[in-house]
């Protein structure tokens, strides 16, 4: 390997560790409702050795489920760390440099070094990525399965069939940590199926192979479907026959769905790379030009060129197949594109780089993008570094439940919890892993004895919890009464009938 670009890797792959690293440092993280229903569910699998076929239902309309794989994707670190949700920070944190550097060694074996050092650089960089490995959420990890996507797609389009297989076992997999996602992406290979028969890219025999394949990744959502009377089949049906639709479909609802798709899309783009919302008008204009120069150079072989028209015509196909969804769209359901655009910007500015006027802007942009990427970190670390992160972050639960239990005394309690989302998984789990295991004592659940009301207030509304305690507590007397620094608040009673 050629000294000075395994020095550059190296540089970047530091560069992106920083920003990243924010929240290993700081032991502190987001741990709100959704990630406590990951970990309920990964805690089923590993402490109760409660096999699931299925991961979350999304969508909001029934019959529409995740793969099990992320919870089963969790469950390593799970296992690794004895349930510390930590272990799922860690790796997200490892998916994240390894999206930078098997995009830098990928892009090498497909372009060259230049054009691999450049699009690793732009996915360090990047704010939207970036963000990917500072939460714990299953549509993050399509960002490394895009990149073994794209270079799966590299090698079909250089004729080798066998890859193809690939392709379709990815998305299967992506299905897996984001249906939505999984879905569009097999939509859009469907819509692009008659050029892999016309290049003859793709056989019969590798054709059937990948359906194989994709069917294989999709197995336990098969297995529970076949076991729940259809139940995810009844709802592609549905979706499909539109019966699902939120009403009418008028001129002006269509307007108005076109606007917030394209909005989302819009907004897809800028959040790629930073300054976005001043330069993604010069961007895309660069990566146009870039684009149809490659595709006039005689001397650039056809996969290449072919590559990059699929990366230039993704987004226009995932816009025309989401146009049939007549619901809001979000910006997870389109995560795949950060990781396309960073490939596109990478090979289009590293083509036009060696004329000297294009070599001046590209490196122009660059830098700018590293000057804010620079502000950016810093600002990060001199905010969210020590961010307490009140209700919402891990530090904060876990000081309520350690200030209950110490002042309990090693007594028996209850505790019930408030919290605007209803669910109280976060909680749940945090009093298993933490609670019980630091204190040896699981709280009661009923409003006898001595009992407490832990509060998370709604910022929205900081007056909602007081309508919970009118209509579901009602009964206790008030013993005491605190407020945490992290915005918790504390109540203790005890029953009318028991003595102070």
């Amino acid at each position: 390997m050629n000294k000075k670009f395994f020095l550059f890797s190296v540089i970047i792959v530091a560069i992106a560790a920083i920003p990243r690293s924010i929240e290993l440092i700081s032991g502190n993280y987001l741990f709100g409702f959704d990630q406590g229903l990951f970990f309920e569910a990964v805690k089923k699998i590993v402490v109760d050795k409660d096999l699931t076929l299925i991961g979350a239902e999304v969508g909001g309309k029934g019959g529409f489920f995740q793969g099990p794989g992320w919870y089963y994707f969790l469950s390593i670190p799970f296992a690794i760390t004895k349930g510390n949700p930590y272990g799922a920070m860690v790796l997200m944190h490892v998916l994240g440099l390894l999206t930078v550097i098997l995009s830098m060694v990928f892009v090498k074996k497909m372009y060259g070094s230049k054009e691999s050092l450049a699009v690793g650089f732009l996915i360090a960089i990047s704010p939207s990525i970036i963000e990917q490995s500072r939460f714990i959420w299953p549509p993050f990890p399509i960002s490394l399965l895009t990149v073994f996507f794209l270079f799966f797609v590299f090698r079909v389009l250089q004729k080798k069939q066998y890859f193809f297989s690939l392709v379709t076992f990815t998305i299967g997999i992506m299905a897996h940590f984001e249906v939505a996602i999984a879905g569009t992406i097999f939509l859009q290979l469907l819509t692009l199926s008659p050029v892999f028969f016309i290049k003859r890219l793709v056989s019969i025999r590798s054709l059937i192979f990948s359906l194989i394949s994709f069917l294989f990744t999709l197995s336990p959502l098969v297995i529970f479907d076949l076991r729940n009377n259809f139940l995810i089949s009844k709802g592609l049906l549905r979706f499909a026959s539109g019966s699902d639709t939120p009403h009418e479909i008028t001129r002006v609802y269509v307007e108005h769905m076109f606007r917030n798709h394209l909005d989302v899309f819009k907004y897809n783009f800028m959040s790629a790379f930073h300054l976005g919302e001043a330069l993604w008008l010069p961007l895309m204009a660069i990566m146009l030009y870039g684009i149809f120069a490659i595709i006039k150079d005689k001397k650039i072989l056809w996969p290449k060129k072919a590559f990059v028209v699929y990366l230039a015509v993704s987004p226009v196909i995932l816009f025309a197949i989401f146009m049939l969804y007549f619901w809001p769209m979000w910006t997870w359901w389109i995560l795949e594109l950060y990781i396309m655009y960073s490939f596109l910007f990478g090979i289009t500015g590293m083509y036009l780089w060696k004329k000297l006027i294009w070599r001046l802007v590209i490196l122009g942009v660059f830098i700018a993008f590293f000057t804010s990427f620079v502000n950016q970190s810093v600002g990060f670390y001199k905010h969210d570094l020590n961010d307490y992160g009140g209700t919402h972050k891990i530090k904060g639960k876990i000081d309520a439940l350690d200030y209950i239990y110490q002042d309990a005394k090693g007594e028996k309690f209850g505790l019930s919890v408030f919290t605007p989302p209803i669910y109280t998984y976060a909680y749940d789990y945090l009093l298993w892993w933490h609670g019980e295991r630091k204190y040896g004592y699981l709280p009661y659940n009923e409003k006898k004895g001595t009992f407490y009301l832990l509060i998370e207030t709604d910022p929205q509304k900081s007056w909602s919890y007081k309508g919970w305690l009118e209509t579901v507590i009602k009964t206790g007397k008030v013993i005491k009464t605190v407020e945490l620094p992290s915005g918790f608040i504390i109540e203790k009673r005890m029953e009318e009938n028991e003595n102070i």
